[in-house]
This record gives C-alpha cells, structure tokens and sequence, in this order.
C-alpha cells in the first residue's frame, strides 16, 4: 500500500474511534513500527492528528490554525461573527492592521472592507473576502505577504511570510490564538506563531481574537505573553482567575 493510502486510511479509522496506536497500525497495514511512527509524525506535522503516548488521535478543529478553514469556521461561528466586527470597530479611518489567518480574524474581513485602512496579512482567504466586499476604491487596501502557502490552509507561512512582514510598521496587530492560560497565549502550528511573533514585533498595539472555548485551553507553542497583549476580544466575560490577568484589557463583544 502506498504512504499516501496508508495515511488516508489511519484518517478514515479516526474517524470511527478515538485514538490509533503505533501496534495498532503495524497489525492494519502489515507495516513496521518505525514505518507507523513515520506515518504518525507526516500526519501530526500536517497538523492532521495529535500525538499520544503510543500512538495518534484525531486533531482538535478548535485549535489548528494549519486545518483548512472549512473544518474550523463553523466553530462557535455566531461569537466569531460579534468578536470580529467589535475588533474591526477597534481600527480607525487611515490604520495600517496587521491581520492574521485565523477563522476569527477572518470575520473582521466583512467589517474593514468598505473602511480607508490598509490591511496586511498572510490569509489569502481574508485578502479575497475584503477585495469581495469592497464596494468602490475608496474602501480598504490589501497588502498580501509573500511566503509559502501552507496546503489546504489558505495561509502563507515560513521565512520569506516572516521577512515580509518585517517591512512593514502597523499600528496594531490583530491575532488569532489556539490557547489561553495562566502562562500565556499559545498556538498549536509553529509556522503560524513566527509570523504571529513577527507581526507583534513590527506593531504598536496588539489585539488578540478569542472566543470562550480558548481560555483554559493549552498549545503547543507560545505566541506571546500576558505583558504583549493590550486586548483580547471574545465573546462572554472570562472566569475570575483570567478577569484578574486582564483587568481592564478584556473587551465583550455583545
């Protein structure tokens, strides 16, 4: 059986129960452990499945960013819709933004299309959505980053993402996140997080998209500390333990 076969197949059988082990796998497919282990490792990297002790399961649609976004968009998508359009109030006629490709910022898209701001970002899907909803020239420009086009994602990432990003000054970064806790704010793909970590290094304010079901959830790779962030926008007031973080930097999109 070909790799590409074998790894649609562990997909299919995720489908159908929680969690593949490496033995598992060896006695489906008649294959090798160190070939099984190979096969986990694509598929994590793709951002496919999550590594477990022994073995893989299906990956959480509510924090990868690298899942094409059909997967991840119906997600909680009423609080997506009112945390993107309170974050695109947060910009003013003439910004630059920095926006990244989260399925939450993308809903800013809609909001920023017909406002005089030039938006740079790395989401081919919010670049096409804005230049959709653009009624004349006078609404927003879109700057697109160069980069790499990570499949299935709509998103450009790696070195020439980063760089590119790099030549740009904003006044505020708008951003996605996977996860929230006491640590820190984390996401799940470290090519996402570069380009995010080079969009906070190049912006005066930094603005983060979250709703509910991010608090308290834990990732893989830190994006940026508690000291970073000047707001985070989500959908219902956070616990007591992440209102007293915030204080006054949690925005309620009602």
């Amino acid at each position: 059986m070909k790799r590409s076969v074998r790894q649609r197949e562990i997909l299919r059988l995720l489908q159908d129960r929680e969690e593949i082990s490496v033995e598992e796998a060896c006695e489906s497919f008649q294959i090798s452990q160190a070939t099984a282990r190979r096969d986990f490792a694509t598929l994590a990297e793709e951002g496919r499945v999550e590594k477990t002790w022994g073995g893989v399961r299906s990956a959480d649609p509510h924090a990868n960013p690298m899942l094409p976004s059909g997967l991840r968009e119906n997600l909680n998508s009423s609080e997506k819709h009112r945390i993107g359009a309170r974050a695109a109030e947060m910009c003013r006629d003439g910004d630059i933004v920095f926006v990244d490709g989260g399925t939450t910022t993308s809903q800013m898209a809609r909001w920023l299309a017909a406002r005089p701001v030039r938006v740079v970002t790395n989401s081919l899907l919010i670049a096409h959505e804005i230049d959709r909803q653009r009624t004349d020239a006078q609404g927003a420009e879109v700057f697109l980053t160069g980069g790499y086009l990570y499949p299935g994602s709509g998103l450009l990432v790696g070195p020439e993402t980063v760089e590119s990003v790099r030549r740009y000054r904003a006044v505020t970064a708008f951003l996605s996140v996977g996860g929230i806790t006491e640590e820190g704010f984390a996401n799940n793909h470290h090519l996402v997080v570069e380009v995010e970590r080079a969009m906070i290094s190049r912006a005066s304010r930094v603005v983060l998209l979250a709703d509910h079901s991010k608090f308290g959830r834990r990732e893989l790779v830190s994006e940026c500390s508690w000291d970073e962030v000047d707001v985070v926008v989500t959908d219902r007031p956070p616990d007591e333990t992440f209102r007293k973080l915030l204080t006054d930097r949690v925005v309620v999109a009602e």
